[in-house]
């Protein structure tokens, strides 16, 4: 039987207290994730031995019994001998009793035979939810966090009988987890929640199990019923590498027949009829209401039941797509891995020379990158994609020679359109990207004029090498290590001694100042400030077409200096060069967003994510379309991105406080004060004083409804250390 356990706030009296009324506030002990314990002053009071802190753990999942020293002895120390294990226990209940009751007197009972946790003078996360589980009337999935960490995440390998104990623990509270979550999810439904509200209920089940199809299944449908069919279909994506990773299968037939649907356009009855409502097979099969949309000539159905289990759509339904590519990753058909730079700067090149043609549609370099090593069929990646065509290709390098062999397939079609085989001298490299960009783009836009033509062209490196060690460098800074992160530097600084004057380098050695100083990695924000800003500037002035150059100092004038005017004069500048660059639309949404343009800011998070839909830096992407619908007040739309977000990246701190305000604004309270407590604990300093010092948008009119909702949700108003926000460190230019 699962004991109900206080909330942390709540007042209680106990005869353990001389005088009956204890503090308001109870100590808390955080077992999901990493184990903290954290005494109503703030103290730490977490034993420092991890067999200690982990016989802690086992006292409070015991939910107040009483647990034998003997079963102690055999959990933690099976291996000693009787006398050394009995040593050690004592000397673990002696930490236990001088760390923790010295914090919570008597809250560790220590008899002769026996030991126990009073569960009722400390509020236990795990056990809360294990609680709230218990009540079918309670809602209990604001006690969930809104990503995935297990049960006592950094206790495997305390012994084996200990890590057995531990796999059942995980897989009962998991069980647990997955109830509450699944049953948030079914009553929404049932309710005829507004697909905002369903989506984020979906994308928190999503969070705790990746794999799990149904709430793929509702998220999907809830993105399409919102008229967001590119999101439905990246979710599909998702789910689909989740299952073949995790569990080596493929969707179910379900599944497929809903993202069939969505890929071709069906309609939202048949989004709710696919995505398992059995009363709405009828509806597919019979069609309804006379619509055309539902007539079953346009479909083939398969069932169990009275369910669909796949749904094929006629083909003459698909969209008209307008002239769009991706270029995807070439192999390196060399088996020397060092070559593998060589097809990426084939790639990147390409992908900047097509960005520049009018009115085409282009799929960013970072986003293609998911498809490497996959093998799959041009056409089911074009439909990933969204894009009409795809180019594939291989480079094989043989002494001095370089071979390429590339194909350009229509993805709608399923049909190769052009094939070609060149054989060049490797020092040749930059020209045969030149030549093979223009054949590209004569094949699928046939009708350019030879000024268009030009345009396409792109100012190369000087130096192949110095080309390596900006690719090298431009892949280190998207990985989360900090440690591989910080690596970059120096490769860009290799770069740049090579070829001073290659505009691109410089550009991508400005934006890694801007993210050590968003991730809270930097030592000096003003100095990392002042170092992109320099940076930027000489990239414009080695190439004042160079895109990535003006966005990023367009990025770095708003959100380091709050100087809106010239951000977007930049950001404009970018886009007219090129209409595809995917960090000018990105950076430009969270200008729009800082200074209150909701709508517009909408609007091009929304073309940010078209172009680079799998980008290593998603998380960032979505925390900016949560900033977006926040500060256009569709607060259900930001928390489903904070929680994409989240799913990405669980320690992204702007995601964190987006989450917390948009949770307030949506009149969820008690959850925004549990988000607000997960936030402090990742950033223990943060004020809402210091947030709106540091916050770009600092002088907008929404500004003071987010401090007003930080402060509502437990953010202190100020503090004597305020650490970093997400905002801007200001200094002199």
């Amino acid at each position: 039987m699962v004991r109900s356990n206080l909330s942390p706030m709540e007042e209680y009296n106990t005869p353990a207290y001389a005088g009956g009324w204890v503090p308001r506030v109870l100590p808390r002990i955080y077992l999901v994730g990493t184990m903290r314990a954290v005494a109503p002053g703030g103290a730490d009071f977490l034993p420092r031995a991890r067999k200690t802190r982990a016989l802690l753990a086992y006292l409070c999942l015991a939910q107040g019994e009483r647990v034998s020293r003997s079963r102690l002895i055999g959990l933690f120390w099976e291996r000693s001998a009787d006398a050394q294990a009995r040593m050690s226990l004592r000397q673990s209940l002696s930490e236990l009793n001088s760390v923790v009751n010295r914090h919570v007197p008597g809250l560790v009972e220590i008899g002769r035979d026996s030991v126990r946790l009073d569960v009722g003078k400390c509020w236990v996360d795990a056990l809360a939810i294990l609680g709230a589980s218990a009540d079918p009337t309670a809602d209990s999935s604001n006690l969930v966090q809104p990503y995935s960490e297990r049960l006592l995440e950094d206790f495997d390998g305390i012994t084996p009988s200990f890590d057995h104990w531990l796999a059942a623990e995980r897989s009962h509270f998991e069980d647990r987890v997955r109830k509450i979550l699944e049953t948030e999810v079914d009553r929404l439904i049932e309710q005829n929640a507004k697909p905002e509200i369903r989506a984020a209920a979906a994308r928190r089940l999503i969070n705790f199990e990746p794999t799990h199809e149904g709430a793929a299944r509702h998220l999907m449908t809830a993105f399409a019923q919102m008229g967001d069919r590119a999101q439905a279909i990246r979710e599909f994506e998702r789910c689909r590498q989740a299952l073949q990773t995790v569990l080596d299968l493929p969707p179910s037939k379900e599944t497929t027949a809903l993202y069939e649907a969505i890929r071709t356009d069906a309609t939202e009855l048949e989004f709710s009829a696919i995505s398992a409502r059995p009363s709405a097979v009828e509806l597919i099969e019979n069609g309804a209401g006379g619509s055309p949309a539902l007539s079953p000539a346009r479909w083939t159905i398969e069932k169990q039941g009275d369910s669909i289990v796949a749904a094929s759509y006629d083909a003459g339904h698909e969209l008209r797509r307008e002239p769009s590519i991706a270029v995807l990753p070439f192999r390196n058909l060399t088996g020397d891995p060092a070559h593998d730079f060589v097809a990426e700067g084939l790639v990147e090149d390409l992908i900047e020379a097509l960005s520049r043609v009018p009115n085409f549609f282009v799929i960013s370099r970072l986003s293609t990158l998911a498809f490497k090593n996959q093998d799959r069929h041009p056409r089911e990646i074009g439909n990933v994609l969204g894009v009409r065509y795809v180019l594939s290709g291989s480079v094989r390098v043989l002494g001095d020679r370089l071979r390429l062999t590339t194909e350009l397939t229509d993805a709608q079609l399923g049909a190769a359109l052009w094939f070609s085989k060149l054989d060049e001298r490797f020092f040749d490299l930059f020209e045969v990207q030149d030549r093979l960009s223009e054949m590209i783009v004569r094949k699928v836009a046939p009708y350019l004029h030879a000024a268009e033509m030009n345009r396409i062209r792109v100012k190369r490196p000087d130096s192949l090498e110095a080309y390596d060690l900006f690719l090298r460098a431009q892949e280190n800074m998207h990985n989360s290590s900090r440690t591989v992160f910080e690596t970059s530097e120096a490769l860009f600084d290799a770069a740049i001694a090579k070829d001073p004057h290659y505009a691109a380098t410089l550009a991508w050695r400005a934006y890694w100042h801007v993210l050590r100083v968003g991730q809270g990695w930097s030592p000096d924000p003003a100095d990392d400030a002042m170092q992109a800003d320099r940076f930027a500037r000489s990239a414009i002035e080695c190439n004042s077409m160079e895109p990535m150059a003006l966005a990023v100092h367009g990025l770095v004038a708003s959100y380091l200096y709050k100087d809106f005017d010239l951000a977007f004069r930049r950001f404009e500048t970018a886009l007219r060069i090129n209409a595809n660059a995917a960090p000018a639309w990105l950076w430009s949404a969270a200008a729009q967003a800082w200074m209150g343009n909701g709508p517009r800011a909408i609007e091009e998070i929304n073309k940010a994510m078209a172009l680079s839909p799998y980008d290593p830096l998603m998380y960032a992407y979505s925390g900016i379309a949560a900033m977006a619908y926040l500060v256009d007040g569709q607060y259900e739309r930001a928390i489903e991105c904070a929680l994409r977000s989240l799913r990405e990246n669980r320690t992204y701190t702007s995601s964190h406080r987006q989450l917390v305000m948009a949770l307030v604004l949506a009149g969820r309270e008690d959850e925004a004060q549990t988000s607000a407590r997960r936030l402090l604990e990742l950033e223990p300093g943060l004020t809402v004083a210091g947030f709106r010092r540091r916050y770009p948008g600092s002088t907008s009119a929404h500004a003071d409804l987010f401090c007003d909702a930080l402060e509502r949700a437990g953010i202190p108003h100020s503090g004597q250390n305020p650490s970093r926000s997400d905002a801007p460190v200001t200094s002199k230019r």
